[in-house]
């Protein structure tokens, strides 16, 4: 995907206007600037840049780097506390919950008379150390990654992102047929004649 900073720079001075209709054009989506597409890629980015680099750097992967610092603010919590508050799929926070015991960077503590056998977890002093130690340079990546956002900038991307996850049960809601200025279509040349034809 192109980058979009390049194309917004050069679009600054004048709005964005819709295609105009040709009869030897057609209208199709421009994934550029679809917004679920677009998300889509960065958080595809933003994983798999992640995923190389804990482990490398300290031997945990993103999904137990997640659960370790959710404990830290919540501990004890069981695997119920974690899958629903930390948005982690139920399974994975089984699988590195399991694998975090392994490594000595949790302990499971059952709860005495608890109806369904639940289980308490904690960070261990191995667990504690190893969040201590990587704050630093997980500070440093989250600066490197927004650097020339100010604080201005960033209030009006979470603003936006908080509308957008607002708004996601409301995409099959029925509105007009007008295509907006913002719309994310572009026209493309004819390749095919019409249905019919």
């Amino acid at each position: 995907m192109k980058s979009r900073t390049a194309t917004s720079r050069t679009k600054a001075t004048a709005p964005r206007r819709a295609p105009q209709e040709d009869a030897r054009s057609e209208l199709v989506i421009d994934f550029e600037r679809y917004v679920p597409t677009v998300l889509s890629s960065l958080v595809a980015k933003l994983r798999a840049n992640a995923n190389a680099f804990f482990p490398q750097a300290y031997g945990v992967s993103l999904a137990e780097w997640r659960v370790l610092s959710f404990l830290r603010e919540h501990e004890p919590a069981s695997a119920y506390d974690i899958w629903t508050n930390a948005q982690l799929d139920k399974a994975v926070v089984s699988r590195e919950t399991t694998s975090l015991k392994k490594k000595g960077l949790i302990e499971l503590t059952p709860v005495r008379g608890s109806a369904r056998n639940r289980t308490e977890i904690r960070l261990t002093a191995q667990g504690v150390a190893l969040l201590d130690r990587s704050l630093d340079e997980i500070l440093r990546r989250h600066s490197n990654l927004t650097a020339g956002l100010d604080a201005r900038m960033l209030d009006a991307f979470f603003s936006v992102v908080d509308h957008i996850e607002h708004r996601i049960p409301h995409m099959a809601d029925q509105s007009g047929d007008a295509v907006p200025a913002h719309a994310p279509v572009k026209r493309i040349a004819k390749r095919r004649p019409p249905s019919g034809a």
